[in-house]
């Protein structure tokens, strides 16, 4: 399956290079590319891509604020000639920081990357719309009095509290639900959530790191039981793992 995208550098040379290498990957499909970040943000708000690949530096808007100003950003790789942006970019959750000159090497490495976190997202045929495999789809809660949306790729884990449950995201809000944690699990895409103890369910897409007794995921160190240790491994690492071939 393609990855679609989205190409932004104001730099014309840079646009045609970025071209040229993701039409080497035989897996990005770049459905937009623009030198203008106001042209971007407009196609960006009536259309969905998976990933993003955006300069930093560009008149007018900068790659920064243009992600901070979507609602429900894709996939983000930031592009820039000067490294001291590299903080801030991973501090708006972008998956990777490309220095200028971009070599193909470290093109296809952010592509694996992109490819290795989308892997972790499968979903069945019937939801497989790329809402799904980009996070832009969502669910309805009761909390107290009301119904809450919450998007998918929003979602950092869901904690078991007796015949509660409490979701965790990535703005630092919590929600709590009269919901189990099984109820969940069961009513959430298959592979998009991963049970790491019997009282955590952990966004895939959003794991940083797996230890033998530990998951780490937006900062948080969450147990990982003995029970799960192997399926989260299989799951997670494995399929992602980049691997020394020589």
């Amino acid at each position: 399956m393609k990855i679609s995208c989205l190409l932004l550098d104001d730099d014309p040379l840079v646009l045609d290079l970025l071209q040229a290498y993701a039409a080497m990957t035989d897996v990005l499909e770049v459905k937009a590319a623009f030198a203008d970040p106001l042209e971007a943000h407009r196609y960006l708000l009536d259309h969905q891509v998976q990933v993003l690949f955006s300069d930093v530096t560009m008149p007018h808007l900068s790659g920064l604020d243009l992600v901070r100003s979507l609602r429900e950003p894709p996939l983000v790789v930031l592009m820039t000639s000067y490294p001291q942006y590299a903080m801030e970019g991973f501090n708006l959750d972008v998956c990777d920081f490309l220095l200028k000159p971009i070599s193909l090497d470290r093109f296809l490495k952010a592509v694996n990357k992109i490819a290795g976190l989308l892997r972790t997202v499968q979903v069945p045929a019937a939801v497989e719309s790329g809402d799904a495999l980009s996070g832009w789809g969502s669910f309805f809660i009761r909390t107290d009095a009301q119904f809450v949306r919450l998007h998918y790729r929003e979602v950092l884990y869901i904690e078991a509290l007796k015949d509660f449950t409490k979701i965790n995201t990535t703005d630092g809000r919590t929600h709590l639900t009269l919901v189990n944690l099984k109820n969940i699990e069961e009513q959430l895409p298959p592979g998009m959530f991963v049970r790491t103890h019997r009282s955590y369910l952990v966004n895939s897409a959003r794991i940083e790191a797996v230890s033998n007794q530990e998951v780490r995921v937006g900062g948080h160190a969450l147990p990982l039981g003995q029970t799960y240790r192997d399926k989260v491994t299989e799951r997670i690492v494995n399929r992602a793992l980049i691997r020394r071939t020589h």
